[in-house]
């Protein structure tokens, strides 16, 4: 399954980068195919079990760089026959392509 999540610590202040670098480095432990964006950030798990583990260090990290409140918008595409992002951004490249 392909999700993007944007996490958001509230009471940080105006700049979140170091925040999501925490992130992006829960993801890197994990060895999680990532993409970043500048509104969230995009990685491939194979189970919403996983995806609840990796949610939880997610969480637990930025709590413990500090952030008293965290808000998440996610987005998650499950698909019964699979699919990976490259695949889905290779889909939109080839018809730009025509």
């Amino acid at each position: 399954m392909i999700v993007e999540v944007s996490a958001v610590p509230v009471g940080v202040g105006e700049s979140l980068s170091g925040f999501i670098a925490k992130v992006i480095e829960v993801l890197k432990k994990e060895n999680i195919e990532y993409f970043l964006s500048p509104m969230g950030t995009s990685f491939e798990v194979e189970s919403f079990v996983r995806l609840a583990e990796i949610l939880e260090k997610i969480d637990r990290t930025l709590f413990e760089a500090g952030s008293p409140r965290n808000y998440y918008v996610i987005k998650i595409d499950s698909r019964a026959k699979g699919g990976r992002m490259s695949e889905k951004i290779r889909s939109v490249e080839e018809k730009l392509k025509q």
